[in-house]
């Protein structure tokens, strides 16, 4: 009896845990490498969250809706409908990313910062504050964007999405045209991260970079002729 019981709870929470795969889906499908970095770890939290809390109709509704959630407008719905559940906070996060993905950076920036109001204990508070570096950088507000990756960097030592924001540092100063210390960036994340997932990244960009600054000595060297 015991047995088939615990089997009936597993059963229940992994359907619980269901609506946060689709959102993942979602956002691979919709936004840059940051919202898969994102997306990864907020739907971890939003599993753990579903298994352990004691379920209500309402809750049950709004992670049905959720699952089926693929707007921006069905998200905010679940937002508006259903502010007191375990799936607010996640639909909120995923409005930001669907809105960012759009290019509504600043209805997206509002998302994120009305999230950090919102929810100021959440797990992924993290993610909202890096999103909202992003907006500034996809914005054009780059040294505002700067200050807020290097913010996120000394704040978060050691969290998943640091990574992220050197990247985000390593963009914004090869925006502002100091290439050397963008190649810096990523040079030293390689070498300090030799087994990092997201070493390829970091690679490819620098890559990119040297290829960029290739071009521009010998644009350079053309016009001094």
């Amino acid at each position: 009896m015991e047995n088939i019981e615990r089997k009936n709870q597993d059963a229940e929470a992994q359907e619980q845990a269901t609506p946060g795969l689709a959102i993942l889906d979602f956002l691979r499908g919709q936004g840059p490498a940051l919202y898969i970095a994102i997306a990864a770890l907020f739907i971890a939290v939003f599993i753990g969250v579903f298994y352990v809390i004691k379920t209500t109709r309402d809750n049950q509704q709004a992670a049905r809706l959720l699952s089926a959630a693929q707007t921006a407008k069905q998200f905010e719905e679940i937002t508006a409908l259903y502010p007191k559940s375990p799936s607010a906070p996640v639909a909120q996060l995923a409005l930001a990313s669907a809105q960012f993905s759009a290019g509504d950076y600043g209805g997206a920036s509002s998302r994120y910062a009305e999230f950090a109001a919102k929810y100021p204990k959440y797990p992924m508070l993290p993610a909202a504050e890096l999103g909202q570096v992003m907006c500034s950088e996809a914005s054009g507000e780059i040294d505002k964007a700067l200050m807020g990756f290097n913010s996120f960097i000394a704040r978060y030592p050691g969290h998943f999405l640091v990574p992220q924001a050197i990247f985000g540092k390593a963009r914004c100063l090869q925006l502002a045209g100091k290439y050397a210390e963008a190649k810096s960036v990523y040079e030293d994340f390689v070498a300090a991260n030799p087994e990092s997932k997201w070493r390829p990244q970091a690679e490819s960009a620098l890559q990119a970079l040297n290829r960029r600054i290739r071009q521009q000595n010998q644009n350079t060297a053309a016009k001094n002729k």
